[in-house]
Formats: C-alpha cells, structure tokens, sequence
C-alpha cells in the first residue's frame, strides 16, 4: 500500500468543490435593467456652455468697437427775467464824458429760442446768452439797462428794463457767460410778417452789447 493512502488522501476525491461561497454584496440593478449614462448630459452642457461664451465674447467685441457716447448735458437753465421798468433811460453822470456811437462794444450777446413764431398780445420767451469776452472784471453795479424793440419800429418808443442783477452777482468774470430768460410781448399793431428782434444793452454812454433774433409775428 503506497503510503499517501495511509495518511487519509484519497485522490478521487475532489478537494475544490466546497461549499459556495457568496458574493460579499450585490449592487442592484436600475429599473431598466442597465446602468444609467451620463454621456450626453455632459455633451449637452458642454456645448451649451460655448455657444453662451461665443455670444458673450461677441457682445463684448461690440461694445470695445462701438463705445457708448457720453451722454450730453441739458443747458443749464437761464435766469429768470425781471421786469423792472427803468424810466426814463439812464442819463449821463454829471461830469462824465460821453462816448461816441462808434465806441467798441465791450461784451458779446446772442439770443435763442425754441419758438420763432411769436403772437400779438402774447408775452415771449428767448434766451439771451450774455459773454464777456475780455480779460477785465465788468461790474453789474449800478445795474446795467436794456431795451428791445422790433427792426422798423421807432426805438426810442421800447421801454428800458434792468437785468436780473440780484440773480447774476456783483461782477462778470473774464470769459464768463451768463444765461438770462428774456420776454418780448408783439403789440397788437406790429406787422404780421417776418421780423428781426433787437436786444441791446445801454449805458449813458454807449451800447454796451447788441444782439438780433429772427422771429414771425402771428395774430
């Protein structure tokens, strides 16, 4: 007898089939019976993600082309007018001397308005932008007299008022330009027809500053 008989070991025997042995955990199938894919959420995403980044990038290279202009400022709005009546005009100081019709005009006016059409009877509005274009301080005191009256008409008839000195200050700076509001009623006898209106500032004198306006009388 060989001796491995001996000691028990039968070679017919099949020593691996065990008993067996179970998986230490099964991982449950989703409804469907397969894993879920996660592939085209991400293809999704990503390709969304792009075309956002393409037209953000497109909208920003806009905006470096094309900047937005910077906005402009309203005009600031002109001193109201006064309507003081100095009368008579203002006559000449005793001992002053005065200047010839040829004297210089010292200061620099215009006039503006949104409605040339003006109407008998109806008071008017117009801007008169008031500049003074030299390098000297001019004094509003006393306060400086105006009339305005319409091209064709007698202008010693147009009453003379005083600006609005309480509101401009004591002095005009060098280079300054101040805007008054300015009202001109048509009397009811002035042509209908296309007229020029004068502004001028008066002194004993001379005329400081003039400036003329464009308008249309209506009835």
């Amino acid at each position: 007898m060989k001796r491995w008989l001996d000691r028990g070991f039968d070679p017919d025997k099949d020593t691996r089939d065990r008993e067996p042995v179970e998986p230490v955990r099964v991982e449950p199938l989703e409804a469907g019976g397969e894993r879920p894919s996660y592939a085209l959420p991400v293809i999704l995403t990503a390709l969304f993600v792009l075309a956002l980044g393409a037209a953000l990038a497109g909208h920003f290279g806009v905006f470096s082309s094309n900047p937005t202009p910077e906005p402009t400022l309203p005009a600031p709005t002109p001193i109201a007018w006064v309507d003081t009546t100095a009368a008579p005009a203002p006559s000449p100081e005793p001992g002053a001397v005065s200047s010839s019709p040829e004297a210089p005009i010292l200061l620099r006016a215009g006039l503006r308005t949104d409605a040339n059409l003006w109407h008998r009877g109806t008071p008017s509005h117009f801007t008169l932008d008031l500049t003074n274009p030299t390098a000297t301080f001019i004094p509003m005191s006393p306060c400086p007299a105006y009339r305005m009256y319409l091209t064709g008409i007698d202008n010693s008839t147009a009453p003379v008022r005083l600006l609005n000195c309480a509101a401009i200050g004591s002095m005009l700076l060098p280079g300054q330009t101040i805007s008054l509001d300015m009202v001109y009623t048509p009397a009811m006898d002035d042509p209908l027809t296309g007229m020029r209106l004068v502004w001028q500032w008066v002194t004993p004198e001379t005329i400081q500053a003039i400036a003329t306006l464009d308008v249309s009388i209506g009835p």
